[in-house]
Formats: structure tokens, C-alpha cells, sequence
């Protein structure tokens, strides 16, 4: 059987923006992947945007991804009523689709802390991790160094030798779109040049981010 090259970025996609999209579809094609599924993590009541719930955030990110067949919703964490940890997420999905290979997608800044995350070293025992250049973050900080120098590869047919547990840096286009940005631009004005116009009109529609 074939094996499936499956790409995860995990957010919060409050709201999904141009930059989500555009990172997802360069790691795909860069990478060679089948697919990558945007994962909306689940938002604690006190963490979420006012009216924007989980299920708010996935049908924001079916808008955006139309048009990208390679680009997919995927709703796991959005199903539980307790935090999202990704070493479980990826548990699951390893379960669930074992003729899948997964590649998770994260920036510089992530890395620079990766050590923080819950079980960090199971995460690597189930996928690889692919890391996105981010403004104002180095390879030289916090733990990225550790991680590469134990991790690192530094070219994709070297990844793919491995079902798990290396780390490739990736060449992508710098953008810094932030959520946060656009969550104050949608508050003082009512539009944000970077959404999808079909995500912008379902946020205008509902009067999100008000």
C-alpha cells in the first residue's frame, strides 16, 4: 500500500487568514505532500474570541480552503471538551490512518520553545516535524539549536527515509499576518485585507469580531 503524505497545521484560526493559507500550500507543494489538513485546536471558553466557537472556526477554514483540493479541514480536536495537546492528536491520527506519514507543521518561534510542549519527544516518535520561517525568530534561540543538532535534516529525500522524528527547515516567503491584527482591524473598521473574501463576508455576515 501506498503511504499516505499527510501535512497538520494546528492553530487556533481566529480567524483563518491569506498567511495560513499561503504557508500550508508551500509546505505542500515544497514537500511533496498528498495533502495538509488544517487542525483548529479547541479554545477553552475564557481563551476564545467572543461568539467565535469551534465550530465558527472550522467553517471559517471550509471557506477558506475551497479552491485548494489539496487543503483539508481536520476537525479532531475540535470533538473534545478538554485541552488539544498535540502528542495526543497525532496518537490518534497514527491510530486511526496507519498507512499515513505525518508531517507537522509549525514556525521558528514554536521550535524555539518545542521543549515546553507536552511530551515533546512522543511528538517526534509520530511525525516529522516541517519548520516555517518566522520575522524576528532564529535558529540560534532558545531550543532550537538542541533540537537540530539531534534532529535536523537538511534535505527532503533524507526526511522521507524516516517514518519519524526529524526536523527540516523550510525556505518559505516570510509573512507576518497576524490573527491578532486582523481581530483588531475587524474591531475598529469591519474589514482586513488579508481574509479570504468568503471568510470576510461570513464574519461581516455574523458580526464577528465586533
Amino acid at each position: 500500500m501506498m503511504t499516505k503524505e499527510v501535512g497538520i497545521l494546528g492553530g487556533t484560526f481566529d480567524p483563518v487568514h491569506q498567511g495560513h493559507i499561503a504557508c500550508a500550500d508551500f509546505v505542500r507543494r515544497y514537500c511533496q505532500l498528498d495533502e495538509v489538513r488544517l487542525m483548529p485546536c479547541h479554545l477553552p471558553a475564557h481563551r476564545a474570541s467572543p461568539g467565535v466557537d469551534g465550530p465558527t472556526r472550522a467553517d471559517m477554514v471550509r471557506l477558506a480552503i475551497q479552491g485548494h483540493q489539496a487543503l483539508q479541514l481536520e476537525p479532531l480536536e475540535l470533538n473534545k471538551d478538554t485541552p488539544s495537546y498535540t502528542v495526543d492528536s497525532l496518537q490518534l491520527l497514527t491510530a486511526r490512518e496507519p498507512a499515513s506519514r505525518f508531517y507537522f507543521i509549525i514556525g521558528m518561534d514554536s521550535l524555539c520553545y518545542f521543549r515546553q510542549w507536552k511530551n515533546w519527544q512522543g511528538i517526534l516518535q509520530h511525525c516529522h516535524l516541517l519548520v516555517c520561517q518566522r520575522p524576528g525568530y532564529q535558529a540560534t534561540e532558545g531550543d532550537a539549536p538542541f533540537l537540530l543538532e539531534h534532529y535536523a535534516v537538511d534535505n527532503l529525500s533524507a526526511l522521507k527515509q524516516q517514518p519519524a522524528g526529524a526536523i527540516l527547515l523550510l525556505p518559505n516567503p516570510l509573512n507576518d499576518i497576524s490573527a491578532s491584527q486582523i481581530r483588531q482591524q475587524l474591531h475598529s473598521s469591519g474589514t482586513a485585507a488579508a481574509l479570504d473574501p468568503a471568510v470576510l463576508n461570513y464574519i461581516q455576515s455574523r458580526q464577528l469580531y465586533r
